[in-house]
């Protein structure tokens, strides 16, 4: 046949569905019973999206055999979750919706997928509805009901409901027969102690896990298990490990969902956790960004996915302009997640606290150069504020022993020396040193930086030289024993060094510290020349199978 009557034919026929899916739009109201084959269901609702046709597009997706076929293909799911989102985003409630329609006439498999579904948009109470039906479904099989209580877990646990996702895993964890493997509810486990700051717990549970992993877990829940351990593994500074789990998880999401996918920016949000970890903060910019653009993307700017990515990329940015001091951007960033988390989240909720403390320490960045006048020292007050806020918020969700409470107990130190209050600031970092050495030993780097801001407020404003020299030393050790003599922070302990030695006349150990310091600033030039790896797919094409990349991850020791 003539190549151009081919054309003019394939024309045609898309030409023919174009106006069918058109007429379908145009007269739903009379034609919403009709049946229609299954390949006009994404074109059909991605013209209703288009066309701004809410109520047209609701009454489409629950259609059941509609609904079902959004479930289909990448393509398919990201449309998906934009609609949910455009609906959600005009006040229509179809997330419940959903979640009622589905308690008949759909199969467990499908239910199961759709809970997972709304998790993934960001709507827990409506997965979480989806899931508690399955759950006390009788016709839900063990393996199903497995499934089940392992993604209600997750879900709680990024909802920091950790009581509800404790309860979850223990039911899942009294299922004895037919569940196939359980990797994923033991890596949910370890998580969850990571989040509550059982560190111990979460290490034993994570190492379950990781050598659990097998051709039975499927490809999805493969990558989230992936990811959740990196996270544990930072933690207990088996960093290689970690950063070798997360690049698989990016590289699986990569091939598994689309690069427009929300489960692929999720994947880079944790990537970028790792750079950040790993003190690589520049590239943890980047890949924040993509992670930010692609969940913007899909569910806009009033979802609480998007306010994590915003608030990811804006404390990635704060602790990168340290040393540029631009932090216009950060607070944007900042001020976007706040917005969309107090629109969305009850009071009480904790990443309040999380967004809160954060604005908090851009405040004051912005103060530190306006302290004397009367707009540093309002910036300095809302920052109390909103750190008091965040502390006692904290406290009353996860108690006084966690990392987090520390961390706010810190962030309210410097607050304090900024403003002058040195006997308050003491008192705030020394409670932060007691709580992170009583979870993650002396020599963690969460200790080495309390130590340090202990060791600046001894040494610049106190004048209490001998007590600082022993934590700034304390804190170098355990910096390069981590991340090596490069280390970002070991400027502003040299610095200090260099100052107490100065302010004591003590010459030779200002000149030694100066040395360290100019050996310091060479090293860095050397590590920021080297040239960048893809960091929206670290294996650069190359993707190893999963079997591999954990065969050689158990098969060699860490680096530290």
């Amino acid at each position: 046949m003539n190549p151009w009557a081919i054309k003019n034919q394939k024309r045609s026929v898309t030409s023919l569905q174009s106006l069918s899916v058109l007429a379908f739009v145009r007269n739903w109201d009379t034609l919403h019973s009709t049946p229609m084959p299954p390949i006009y269901h994404h074109d059909l609702v991605e013209r209703c999206l288009v066309r701004g046709r809410v109520e047209r597009l609701r009454s489409m997706i629950l259609r059941r055999e509609i609904l079902i076929s959004l479930l289909g293909g990448s393509d398919c799911l990201v449309l998906f979750h934009r609609c949910i989102q455009h609906l959600m985003d005009a006040g229509i409630p179809i997330c419940s919706d959903i979640a009622t329609l589905i308690r008949t006439g759909v199969s467990i498999e499908d239910r199961l997928r759709i809970g997972m579904f709304l998790g993934q948009c960001g709507w827990y109470d409506p997965a979480q509805t989806v899931l508690s039906d399955l759950a006390s479904d009788p016709a839900t099989t063990p393996t199903q009901l497995h499934h089940t209580l392992t993604h209600s877990a997750y879900l709680a646990a990024l909802d920091y409901n950790f009581s509800k996702a404790q309860l979850s895993l223990e039911k899942a964890g009294d299922i004895v027969d037919g569940v196939g493997s359980r990797a994923l509810s033991w890596g949910i486990t370890a998580y969850r102690f990571y989040c509550v700051s059982q560190y111990d717990e979460a290490s034993v549970w994570a190492e379950k896990a990781l050598v659990a992993i097998d051709d039975q877990i499927d490809t999805k829940s493969c990558i989230l298990l992936l990811r959740l351990l990196s996270k544990v593994y930072i933690n207990t500074r088996k960093f290689c490990r970690a950063e070798c789990l997360v690049s698989h998880a990016v590289n699986l999401s990569l091939v598994t969902y689309s690069p427009s996918h929300p489960e692929y920016a999720a994947a880079l949000q944790d990537y970028g956790f790792c750079l950040l970890h790993l003190d690589r903060v520049e590239e943890s910019v980047t890949v924040y960004h993509r992670a930010l653009k692609i969940m913007c993307d899909v569910f806009g700017e009033l979802n609480v996915r998007s306010a994590v990515a915003h608030e990811d990329l804006a404390y990635a940015t704060y602790v990168y302009q340290y040393n540029h001091g631009n932090y216009t951007r950060c607070l944007e960033l900042s001020d976007a997640s706040i917005r969309i988390v107090n629109k969305l989240l009850p009071e009480e909720h904790l990443l309040r606290a999380s967004t809160s403390r954060l604005r908090a320490l851009i405040l004051e960045e912005l103060a530190y150069n306006k302290i004397e006048s009367r707009e540093g020292r309002q910036l300095l007050k809302e920052a109390q504020s909103l750190h008091r806020d965040s502390l006692k918020l904290c406290k009353r969700v996860l108690g006084e022993s966690n990392i987090q409470t520390a961390k706010h107990y810190g962030n309210l130190g410097r607050l304090y020396q900024s403003m002058g209050l040195f006997k308050s600031a003491e008192k705030m970092h020394k409670r932060a040193i007691k709580i992170k050495e009583s979870l993650l030993g002396p020599d963690n780097y969460e200790v080495a930086l309390s130590l340090g801001h202990l060791a600046s407020l001894y040494n610049y404003d106190m004048k209490r030289y001998k007590a600082a020299l022993p934590l700034y030393l304390r804190s170098i050790s355990i910096s390069i024993a981590i991340f090596g003599p490069a280390f970002s922070g070991l400027e502003y302990d040299y610095r200090g060094l260099m100052h107490l030695y100065s302010n004591t006349d003590k010459m030779e150990g200002y000149h030694d510290n100066l040395v360290k310091l100019q050996d310091w600033i060479e090293l860095r030039k050397r590590c920021e020349s080297k040239g960048e790896a893809d960091l929206v797919n670290p294996s650069g094409g190359k993707l190893l199978p999963t079997a591999t990349v954990i065969q050689r991850i158990l098969g060699q020791c860490d680096c530290a």
